[in-house]
């Protein structure tokens, strides 16, 4: 299991040192993204793939420009995978902790910070975090699920307004 982030960190750091890049913040991100990308990718390209297209065609004939196209069609379609992919981009780049480790150089992560208070002992400031996090993770929850209903609520109300005008 602890492999892929191995190899993709020593990797890293062999390139980029061999280009001049030492370990800090930036390579760190370039390591980060090209684990991550993969995820995101299959993510979005997984919407994609149900994607109708005619419903493109159907703009364009009625006259709306690319830009239009993509704003009103396209982005709005692919939203729950775009937000779901950066669900799991953030929570990959914690769990990616060997990466981090080996490309980090003098800079310390949040990641590596925590890792290293773990094995050193737990402070209160490592408890107040992970109880951020958590608190974060619910309020999102709970203003994902309020637009949920909202959303709901809205649609069954166009929908009794359109039966009455009938």
């Amino acid at each position: 299991m602890l492999t892929p982030g191995v190899i993709i960190g020593i990797s890293t750091l062999i390139f980029w040192r061999s280009m001049g890049v030492s370990g800090g913040i930036l390579l760190t991100i370039i390591a980060q993204t090209t684990f991550i990308a993969a995820y995101v990718m299959l993510m979005i390209l997984a919407r994609m793939q149900r994607f109708d297209r005619t419903l493109e065609n159907a703009a364009f004939s009625l006259g709306a420009t690319h830009l239009q196209v993509f704003r009103r069609i396209t982005l709005p379609y692919l939203m729950p995978a775009i937000l779901s992919a950066g669900v799991i981009a953030f929570l990959q780049s914690f769990e990616n902790y060997n990466t981090t480790l080996f490309v980090k150089g003098h800079d310390t992560t949040l990641t590596v910070y925590i890792a290293s208070k773990v094995r050193t002992g737990l402070t209160p400031a490592v408890n107040a975090l992970g109880l951020v996090l958590i608190v974060i993770t619910i309020l999102l929850a709970a203003a994902y699920e309020l637009r949920r209903r909202h959303e709901v609520k809205s649609a069954e109300l166009r929908a009794v307004q359109i039966e009455q005008a009938d």
